[in-house]
Order: C-alpha cells, then structure tokens, then sequence
C-alpha cells in the first residue's frame, strides 16, 4: 500500500490540545482537521473501531455528512493504521539502539 502520508495527510500540532491531529491535504475532505479519540482492535476479525474528533469542516462542508461517510470512514482507519505501523517501527529501531547500547557496555 502507498504511504498516504504527506500526499493525503498530515500531522498538525495545536498548542492548546495535548494530542496532535491529522490534516487532509488533499481530495474531497481537503482541509478538513480532526483527532483520533479510543481505539478497539476488534477480536478475531481483521478490523478496528475508532472514535475521532472533527476539529475543522472543510468549505461546503456538512458535519453529519461527514461522520456518516463510509469512504471518509476507510480513510480514517487507512490513516491510523498507517500511523500505527510507523509507530511500531519506530519502537522497534529504538528497542534495537537500547539493545546496542547495552550489549556494547
């Protein structure tokens, strides 16, 4: 699958939340904002349910209409999965500097 960060998405800090948000940068939702609230993997079932925050409508754009949008739904969890492996990735490098460090002293 083709990173949809920078191309679809980006990261966008707010000095007055604790958690950052995502942008879209691009297509339909272009400009629309919002956070990603709790996260369930759902049990034997390739799937995860996730709660989110609108925090910015793009132009024209209509809040019921989003939160019901099927595709706008996909994306989002296209997104936090995303967001999740490079997480995972990004643990495993620094599991493996710690490793080195260790082994080295």
């Amino acid at each position: 699958m083709e990173k949809l960060f920078s191309k679809t998405y980006i990261v966008v800090e707010n000095p007055h939340e604790k958690d950052a948000a995502i942008e879209i940068i691009d297509g339909e939702w272009k400009g629309l904002v919002y956070q990603y609230g709790k996260v369930e993997f759902v049990e034997n079932k390739n799937h995860l349910n996730f709660q989110r925050t609108i925090r910015r409508i793009p132009e024209g754009g209509d809040l019921d209409e989003l939160l019901n949008n099927n595709e706008l739904n996909n994306l989002m969890g296209d997104i936090l999965v995303e967001l999740m492996q490079e997480q995972i990735e990004r643990d495993k490098h620094e599991h493996r500097k710690i490793e080195g460090t260790n082994k080295a002293t």
